[in-house]
């Protein structure tokens, strides 16, 4: 059987844990179902990491290769980060340069180690292909396939398949897990064989500070980066202007683009209030479980928006002379209407 991978790592998670190692977790769809479990058995799933001898494509490769790698070499980047985090979250403390670099690293791995990057690859994997072929697929090759599949065939049912095609009925292009690890480490720290610097460069640029509160709990998710701009167009990570981390009940990361005002932007610029709209964010974008400590209630009066989903948006539209209206979408995550 395989073994556990934390996608939210153990020293993360002791940081909201009580004397005992015991965390509260919230379900996301229904935060009002919560229990305590441990941080060992908290966000973790069976072989998320694991890369299986036989899904290597050269042979090379497989000589003495160990399934684990993956979640051992994570376990040694943990290690390091820890104890800056550990350090940080004491009052006080103020970081060096060291724990900049780690605490960098730390987001950039969180941002893609867990379920939410993993739909997201697969989300615009699918849209990728499903572009690609709708392009090249006209009617008579829909005509032939519907044929040798004995269901009717007419022009109007051509047109059905066609149109079904364009929404939920393709399906979904889900990448090998091997696929899922290896670019989600790539997408993080980079790849040296293309000059790719990963979502570090990203992070480097900004200001770097910690809000530390002094009232108001803070929470996190198994999902606890949160990449954030002003407005509701779609956020990259090239484009977000601020990202968040929370480290423990009483601490928050902040990255911001130097150059931006984030009061001017809605933004609370009192600790407390910065704290409650980051929880805000944090457990809205949580995949299955919000995280806190168990004397801590920040959870208490929240309204959860409903779960994005991905979709495709009309951004704009326009009428041709002879007739054709053209469209265009942007495929993204979309609030649902209520």
């Amino acid at each position: 059987m395989a073994a556990r991978h934390h996608t939210v790592p153990q020293m993360y998670l002791r940081n909201f844990a009580d004397g005992s190692g015991g965390i509260m977790l919230a379900n996301r769809d229904d935060p009002g179902l919560t229990f305590k479990t441990s941080t060992r058995k908290a966000v973790a799933e069976r072989g998320f990491y694991r890369i299986e001898t036989e899904d290597l494509a050269r042979d090379e490769d497989r000589v003495e290769h160990d399934p684990e790698a993956i979640e051992n070499a994570l376990s040694q980047v943990e290690g390091a980060i820890a104890a800056s985090i550990k350090r940080l979250v004491e009052p006080g403390s103020t970081p060096d340069q060291t724990d900049w670099y780690r605490l960098i690293q730390f987001a950039a791995l969180q941002t893609v180690r867990g379920r939410r990057w993993r739909e997201d690859m697969v989300a615009l994997a699918t849209q990728a292909a499903r572009t690609s072929i709708l392009a090249e697929l006209d009617d008579e090759h829909i005509r032939v396939w519907l044929v040798a599949q004995d269901l009717p065939a007419g022009p109007d049912d051509v047109a059905a398949f066609y149109e079904s095609l364009q929404g939920s009925r393709f399906p979904r292009l889900i990448p090998p897990q091997a696929v899922l690890v290896q670019e989600s480490l790539k997408m993080a720290f980079g790849d040296p064989a293309t000059g790719d610097l990963g979502l570090q460069q990203f992070l480097a640029g900004k200001s770097v500070s910690l809000i530390r509160t002094s009232r108001v709990a803070v929470l996190t998710s198994d999902e606890p980066v949160c990449w954030w701009s002003p407005g509701d167009a779609p956020i990259g990570y090239a484009t977000a202007q601020m990202v968040w981390v929370p480290l423990s009940p009483r601490l928050i990361l902040q990255f911001r683009d130097p150059d931006f005002d984030p009061a001017a932007h809605g933004v609370p610029d009192v600790a407390d209030y910065l704290a409650k709209f980051v929880n805000g964010l944090v457990a809205a974008q949580a995949d299955r479980w919000i995280i806190h400590h168990p004397s801590d209630a920040p959870l208490a009066d929240m309204q959860l928006p409903a779960r994005e989903l991905w979709g495709d948006e009309l951004v704009a539209e326009r009428d041709e002379e002879d007739g054709t209206r053209r469209e265009l979408f942007v495929h993204r995550r979309l609030r649902p209407q209520e």
